[in-house]
């Protein structure tokens, strides 16, 4: 990370204190949307169905899903739109929050869900936040200024280091998303057979 991106971040402790209250308000609108929508309701999940897919199959529904949100905030980043980005991020959380429930509640029944899905909420997820933190840092500057010439050499400094470090989450995603793809593809075989 650039030395001047890097500064921009570090100065902001209360954006990172915002993110992580959506963050608990997004789990508070997950529990009362799931009594809202019926606890008894909970599907199992077909690992035959899993097992028969390919890795590539796997891949493309795992990339599509976590690449979607890493490619919006980026371009809401650059265009400034802190406020998009955090409602982004309350969107996610809340499909996040809900998962969790379902991964309670499926625990004490469903012992192979867990496994299947613990990598997204202490692996995956993190990285999330903290891009979105370093995001919605960059865009509340971006969007200060990309209008004014004086600063536009350390606007091209910040949007340049923000790109390149994006690149690097993008590349990590990917690399997260081949790897839990042979690790459900192994998993479920092995829960199958």
């Amino acid at each position: 990370m650039n030395n001047t991106l890097k500064k921009l971040v570090q100065s902001e402790n209360k954006r990172f204190l915002y993110l992580v209250a959506i963050f608990i308000a997004a789990l508070f609108l997950s529990a009362f949307l799931y009594v809202i929508t019926g606890q008894k309701n909970i599907a199992s999940i077909n690992y035959e169905a899993i097992s028969s897919m390919s890795v590539i199959e796997i891949f493309l529904m795992t990339i599509k899903r976590n690449l979607v949100y890493f490619a919006a905030v980026i371009l809401l980043t650059i265009f400034g739109q802190s406020k998009i980005i955090a409602g982004i991020f309350g969107l996610t959380c809340v499909y996040y929050g809900l998962s969790v429930i379902y991964l309670i509640r499926t625990l004490n029944m469903d012992i192979k869900y867990f496994i299947l899905t613990f990598t997204d909420y202490f692996v995956f997820f993190p990285l999330l936040f903290y891009f979105t933190f370093i995001s919605s840092t960059i865009s509340k500057y971006t969007k200060k200024t990309k209008n004014i010439e004086t600063i536009s050499r350390k606007f091209d400094i910040i949007v340049n280091s923000y790109i390149k470090l994006s690149l690097i989450y993008i590349i990590f995603v990917t690399a997260y998303s081949l790897g839990y793809s042979y690790y459900i593809l192994i998993l479920s075989r092995l829960l199958v057979g």
